[in-house]
């Protein structure tokens, strides 16, 4: 055997698994070394020192600091707010990140907000003209013009600080007024008539209105339409509701009383003519005759003779046979007021 070729693969093999070995060990080693220095780096960059920069009162103050929240800072640099009136901005609470940070103190302090003849003293932190009337109870528009200015009347005013509204004889109003939702229904001949289930609930929309009224000392006496739109789709609702008759008005029985759903009781008769004139009466789109040989209209109402007197022409009603909508009327109505006379092929048979 050739003594190189021995040696290499028998006595070098023990050599290359233990410096494999040695390999792994001091990487594993330098691993576990390396985590605490960045957990270490990590934490001194959170609690570093930093500049913040304090607007209060029309002074500024900076510190250098390790406060890692507004709240501390405020507390280090020993500056007090009110949280229920002050404001602070960015939040009281708010982490401080970064080298440098700069935090500012809305003080409240006392304002008499002039409104015509009314007078409102309040204490508040709001800046901007139309967030300190908001804080007093008043509608600021924006035709009004605000002056600020001092008191000269120290027993009345004290040292507050005095907003006084000039209101416009003009002003721009925006209103949001609710767009009703749309009904859908879907009858169900396999539920009894007064059945109704939602199938989709309903929602509101909204309609943003905005008007131009005329105002006489700040109180406003008419107002125009100048631009609507719908902000919000309604969204429809879907309900399925029952048409199939408990006891309906067959031919057989001719005629027969029906009890309604509020406890008013019909005489229900039929007739058969044709109903192409009188289907106008109601939007048109022609009617068909159903399963049963009751006439119904595009929607599926039954046609149906009553006194216009209690029940107008057009408006729906119950029946025997499910609903129906009053499309005439006859002779009979004046003998029975609650009468209906309801539109079939029973007699002729013709489909029509």
């Amino acid at each position: 055997m050739n003594w190189w070729k021995w040696h290499i693969e028998k006595g070098w093999r023990p050599v290359v698994l233990l410096g494999c070995f040695i390999t792994f060990v001091a990487g594993t080693v330098g691993l576990l070394l390396s985590q605490p220095v960045q957990a270490q780096d990590n934490h001194a960059q959170s609690s570093a020192e930093r500049l913040v920069t304090i607007r209060d009162r029309g002074r500024e103050q900076t510190i250098m600091t390790r406060a890692r929240t507004v709240r501390q800072a405020l507390q280090l640099a020993r500056i007090t707010v009110d949280e229920r009136r002050d404001v602070v901005k960015p939040d009281i609470d708010m982490e401080l990140t970064g080298t440098t940070f700069t935090v500012t103190i809305f003080r409240a302090r006392p304002v008499t907000v002039i409104d015509g003849s009314r007078r409102s003293h309040i204490t508040t932190a709001e800046q901007t003209p139309q967030r300190i009337a908001k804080a007093a109870g008043i509608t600021l528009y924006v035709e009004d013009k605000v002056e600020f200015m001092t008191s000269d009347n120290m027993l009345l005013d004290g040292t507050n600080v005095l907003m006084n509204i000039t209101r416009a004889p003009l002003r721009t109003v925006t209103e949001e007024v609710d767009v009703d939702f749309p009904v859908e229904q879907i009858k169900d001949a396999n539920q009894p008539i007064g059945f109704k289930e939602i199938k989709q609930l309903g929602e509101k929309g909204i309609r943003t209105v905005t008007y131009q009224a005329q105002a006489e000392r700040g109180v406003e006496i008419s107002r125009k339409e100048i631009s609507s739109r719908i902000s919000k789709q309604p969204k429809k609702q879907i309900e399925v509701v029952g048409t199939k008759p408990k006891n309906p008005l067959t031919k057989s029985k001719g005629a027969h009383i029906f009890t309604d759903s509020r406890g008013v009781a019909h005489r229900e008769t039929y007739y058969d003519l044709p109903m192409n004139v009188v289907i106008n009466a109601c939007g048109g789109g022609g009617y068909t005759v159903r399963a049963d040989g009751a006439k119904v209209d595009k929607d599926g109402y039954i046609l149906v003779a009553a006194n216009y007197g209690n029940y107008p022409r057009c408006s729906v009603v119950e029946t025997s046979m499910g609903p129906g909508k009053v499309y005439d009327t006859g002779g009979f109505a004046a003998r029975h007021p609650h009468g209906f006379d309801l539109a079939t092929d029973w007699t002729n048979g013709d489909g029509r």
